[in-house]
């Protein structure tokens, strides 16, 4: 059913503000489908999409459509337009969760920028009119738009004393990287960058390329998606490709329609580093892929690449690199210039003295962590973490639950050194990668304490600090992985001359009986003396059944 009236109504009917001759009307599922079928409204859409000067790609029709096809089965499409004549000179692109009571701007997550667009004919009014459209049809729904660009009128949120109890407006700080030739020359001449990059080049052939045809870019796309997962699987917990196929199918679509900017740099036929960005006009968004290879960490491939990135954006004549909001050290290393973006949340009449309140409680908690030396946010994410481990913990049961603490007790934190004899290896052949990132995100949680977001955290640390992972994968799941110490480390053990010491031992209950094949593929693959570091007494057991002979090794010497 469409709702549909000229003049709009704010807050409730204690103020009135007439539209003009403008008819206001809200859509939702199947009607916002229909319309996107019709091409002359996508016609005016386009229209009023270039003559909106904060439009971002998060409000182009080519996007939105998309999204909504895309997540027909989870999100249900709403879409105010306002009409006057025969021109469409309002939107208001939407979505609510099916199974929520969260509406958000249409893209959710995948748009980094939500907003509406309007012609000249009104500062306000439209918005005011839409908003109230929305909380009539969904009164018991809370409205977040995040972020909103700082051109875009929000003065009515604190001016207008209808609209003021119900929203609450938070500001963010936006880092930009402007795009200027010779600046991104000075940064990547600096010393501590030319020596990185010469470092790479030794190890091989170092190439940085735009990605311009659809083929090239479906033939990178699984690494790259692969890559993103592994480092939001470590630093959030989230996995958003390997969950879902629908935001890969985002990204083609996208790419087609030509409103990405896709860059990769590699070393040989491996990609180190990428960023895959949203086109605004003269603007290129980070909010589609960004990622590098935590093998190459200490050489800061994400760094190079992004430079590398500015100096080709400079060629192609983009003005700026936004590198959105957000807390992470590697935007402020980059970023020339700030701005400002706003969240708006619009919910029940005492939604901003709630917000207030919380304020006074939080800040002063804030502040006194911060003079103990505690970042706010890293304890947060600890706090997090917490959580999860309770929640695997309730999932393993009772029984499971008592033999892993059980295990842990008993392991203590005597490290015991093995030697595997290769040579009373089983026949059976196991297909072991090495560095694989997809085979890492195959760790499914059974039967230990330790979580996903536990082990992904690790085994990143553990990448960028120059550790090879040797892994084995049958049917989705990770079933065995070991790590390789640098040349040089040996977790404080004198190992024999040429010897090897594969640490960090993780054994899926399935794959213990094959343990002794998976340690005879490693040591195929290093060809040398193998030993075997664990804590564990329950993997020590089974090294003890794979044929391994326990060692006396003494302390190594600085």
């Amino acid at each position: 059913m469409q709702e549909a009236y000229t003049g709009a109504v704010i807050a409730g009917g204690c103020n009135t503000q007439v539209v003009e001759s403008a008819k206001v009307e809200l859509l939702t599922g199947d009607e916002v489908f229909e319309l996107l079928a019709d091409e002359a409204f996508l016609a005016a859409w386009e229209v009023l999409y270039a003559a909106c000067p904060w439009a971002t790609i998060g409000q182009a029709h080519t996007f939105v459509a998309a999204w909504y096809r895309i997540n027909r089965q989870e999100q249900l499409p709403i879409l105010v337009k306002a009409v006057q004549g025969e021109q469409l000179v309002g939107l208001l692109p939407l979505a609510k969760e099916l199974q929520s009571t969260l509406i958000t701007g249409a893209g959710g997550w995948d748009a980094e920028y939500q907003c509406w667009l309007t012609a000249a004919w009104d500062n306000e009014a439209f918005i005011k009119s839409a908003l109230l459209q929305v909380r009539r049809r969904f009164p018991v729904c809370e409205l977040k738009l995040r972020y909103i660009p700082e051109r875009v009128p929000l003065a009515w949120v604190e001016a207008d004393p209808q609209w003021r109890p119900y929203c609450v407006l938070k500001e963010h700080r936006r880092p930009l990287m402007e795009i200027s030739e010779a600046y991104f020359e000075k940064e990547l001449k600096k010393k501590n960058r030319r020596e990185k990059i010469n470092r790479l080049k030794r190890m091989g052939e170092l190439s940085f390329r735009r990605i311009t045809d659809l083929q090239t870019f479906v033939a990178v796309l699984d690494e790259l998606t692969t890559q993103f997962d592994f480092r939001k699987g470590a630093m959030f917990n989230r996995t958003p490709f390997r969950d879902s196929g629908l935001t890969r199918e985002l990204l083609l679509t996208l790419f087609e329609h030509k409103l990405l900017h896709a860059t990769v740099l590699k070393l040989n036929d491996e990609v180190i580093a990428s960023n895959v960005g949203a086109i605004s006009g003269s603007w290129v968004h980070l909010e589609g892929l960004n990622t590098h290879a935590p093998a190459y960490g200490r050489y800061s491939p994400g760094i190079l690449h992004f430079l590398m990135l500015g100096k080709l954006m400079a060629a192609e004549g983009y003005q700026v690199f936004d590198l959105t909001p957000g807390g992470d050290a590697y935007k402020e290393i980059l970023a020339n210039a700030y701005d400002k973006v706003y969240e708006l949340r619009i919910g029940g009449r005492y939604s901003r003295l709630r917000d207030e309140l919380r304020k006074a409680i939080a800040e002063p908690v804030k502040q006194h962590l911060q003079k103990r030396g505690i970042a706010p946010r890293s304890l947060k994410f600890r706090i997090y973490k917490m959580r999860e481990r309770f929640r695997a913990a309730k999932r393993i049961g009772a029984a499971q639950l008592l033999k892993a603490l059980s295990d842990r007790l008993r392991s203590g934190s005597a490290l015991r050194v093995y030697l595997f004899d290769k040579q009373s290896a089983a026949m059976r052949g196991v297909e072991v990668k090495q560095n694989s990132l997809s085979d890492l995100l195959c760790f499914v949680q059974q039967g230990e304490l330790r979580t996903r977001w536990d082990f992904l955290d690790d085994a990143e640390r553990r990448l960028q600090a120059g550790e090879r992972a040797f892994t084995w994968v049958e049917a989705g799941r990770l079933l065995c992985c070991g790590w390789l110490a640098p040349a040089g480390q040996s977790a404080g053990l004198s190992l024999p001359a040429g010897a090897v010491l594969l640490q960090g031992l993780y054994c899926h209950r399935q794959g213990r009986h094959w343990l002794q094949a998976f340690l005879e593929a490693v040591a195929r693959q290093v060809d040398a003396p193998l030993y075997v570091a664990s804590k564990s007494k329950a993997l020590c057991s089974n090294l003890e059944e794979a044929g391994c002979r326990a060692q006396v090794l003494a302390a190594a010497t600085s």
